[in-house]
């Protein structure tokens, strides 16, 4: 007696679902459902949202496309079909898990499901700004910009509108990262950061003789937020480390020398002022004459 041979038939395969990750309040999204049927006829394709049916599409029927008013959704059934669905006027109350289920046609009905989370974004309404913390009226010049001291460690606020959800934070200091020391959000609906760094020869540059603190600000790829603010550096002091000047502040626990990372130092360390340059000149033929003297 010969057995019987069973074949395995399938039917609906390479079921793929694109939904937007994210978009803003008001949109109007299309979101597509591809598959393949091989060589199975469609009995129907349905679109739900957090569990609800919102839209259907039974290629036997007439009209083909319907739908359910679900969750207030206004879907386009003229940009509608077995493939895609398209949603009006997106709102807040409408991210969540979008699902397309398909459905082969008689005598098996193989069905296979797939969806994506989408997230609706209320965008801030205005670019970031910055603040600077404490700030003393003797910091301030009459053009409005804003000194701090070398040696010391400033505080800056980043605040960025109502948005939801709300922002990311990124900071850079002369263009070098930075993280932030605190973040929240206001009970107004208003992001913050926080950003502390102390001013030393890392982010200070006597070449520009100031720092560019820029905050970035962002909301999946959707939103791009930008703005900075400058610091001007005053009461610097340098030291003369054989033909090179570093600016320092005056670490007496360090003998008062120029040396913040503690290096075995050569030649001679002397604390000159930035406006004294009479005397650094005059030590300079100082040495230059003892050294001839001693060649003699």
């Amino acid at each position: 007696m010969k057995k019987r041979q069973f074949k395995l038939v399938i039917c609906l395969r390479d079921l793929n679902v694109k939904v937007p990750e994210a978009v803003a309040i008001g949109d109007t999204v299309t979101l597509s459902c591809d598959y393949d049927l091989e060589t199975a006829a469609l009995y129907s394709v349905r679109w739900y949202f957090d569990s609800e049916e919102f839209y259907r599409y039974v290629a036997k029927e007439q009209p083909p496309g319907r739908d359910f008013k679900t969750n207030e959704l206004e879907v386009d059934l003229l940009k509608s079909n077995a493939s895609k669905v398209t949603i009006k006027n997106v709102k807040i109350t409408q991210s969540g898990l979008y699902l397309c289920e398909v459905s082969a046609d008689a005598p098996l009905f193989h069905t296979e499901n797939s969806g994506s989370v989408m997230t609706v974004v209320e965008l801030p309404s205005t670019e970031p700004f910055i603040i600077v913390n404490n700030p003393t009226p003797e910091l301030h010049n009459s053009i409005n910009q804003v000194f701090v001291s070398y040696g010391d460690t400033f505080k800056v606020t980043c605040i960025s509108p109502v948005s939801h959800p709300p922002v990311n934070f990124t900071w850079s200091v002369n263009n070098e990262k930075y993280s932030e020391s605190n973040s929240g959000v206001r009970k107004s609906g208003e992001s913050w950061s926080e950003l502390s760094a102390f001013v030393d020869s890392r982010i200070y540059s006597p070449i520009t003789g100031r720092i560019i603190i820029r905050c970035e600000t962002n909301i999946f790829k959707l939103y791009h937020g930008v703005t900075e603010q400058e610091l001007y550096v005053q009461n610097t002091h340098h030291y003369y480390l054989g033909d090179r000047m570093h600016p320092t502040t005056y670490d007496h626990r360090n003998g008062g020398r120029g040396d913040p990372d503690n290096s075995a130092l050569t030649g001679f360390s002397v604390l000159i002022k930035p406006n004294n340059n009479v005397v650094l000149k005059l030590l300079i033929l100082l040495v230059i004459w003892t050294i001839f003297c001693c060649c003699l």
